[in-house]
């Protein structure tokens, strides 16, 4: 039997279409946020992350928040908002109030791949959703839909220094 080659753009097409069915697929890989959430989050972000952060969670001042070694270095939910309610942003930490890191959470999980569902992120549940198992499903999809926007390469992950914490003390987990 004859191998089957596709060239670039076919598998580009492919990718593309199993991001949108990935996308379509709603609830199927639901997280612990809504869409609600992740839409102030986004507000919020870029109200006082995306100037260091990026727009895109690129990270051009500030260690990037997108793809899964990123989501690995949290581990959970609360994880992260244990960091960013002490550590963020810079000019006055942990100023911002619970809701809003919870938004802001919620936005970067949903830019990460995770699916928005019927139950609101609370600070309770966080501890136990892992940010790992909440976007590798979504993560691949939402990759290939940022290569499908802007019809270009993977962006290169460049290795930063953890974050920064500006004299703040991080709370300890037992893994």
């Amino acid at each position: 039997m004859p191998a089957i080659s596709f060239g670039r753009a076919t598998v580009h097409a492919i990718t593309a279409a199993a991001a949108m069915t990935l996308a379509s697929a709603g609830s199927l890989f639901a997280s612990g946020f809504t869409a609600e959430q992740a839409e102030a989050g986004k507000t919020a972000y870029m109200s006082h992350c995306a100037q260091c952060h990026g727009a895109q969670l690129e990270g051009p001042e500030a260690p990037g928040l997108f793809g899964q070694d990123v989501m690995g270095n949290w581990d959970t939910a609360g994880g992260l908002y244990d960091f960013i309610s002490v550590a963020m942003p810079p000019a006055a930490p942990g100023q911002l109030g619970e809701d809003v890191y919870l938004q802001i959470v919620a936005h970067i999980m949903a830019e990460n791949g995770a699916t928005a569902g019927d139950a609101a992120l609370e600070l309770a549940a966080a501890a136990d959703l892992s940010l790992v198992e909440a976007t590798k499903e979504g993560a691949a999809a939402k990759e290939a839909e940022r290569l499908a926007a802007g019809g270009g390469e993977a962006v290169e992950v460049i290795a930063v220094p953890q974050a920064y914490t500006w004299g703040k003390e991080l709370p300890q987990y037992n893994k």
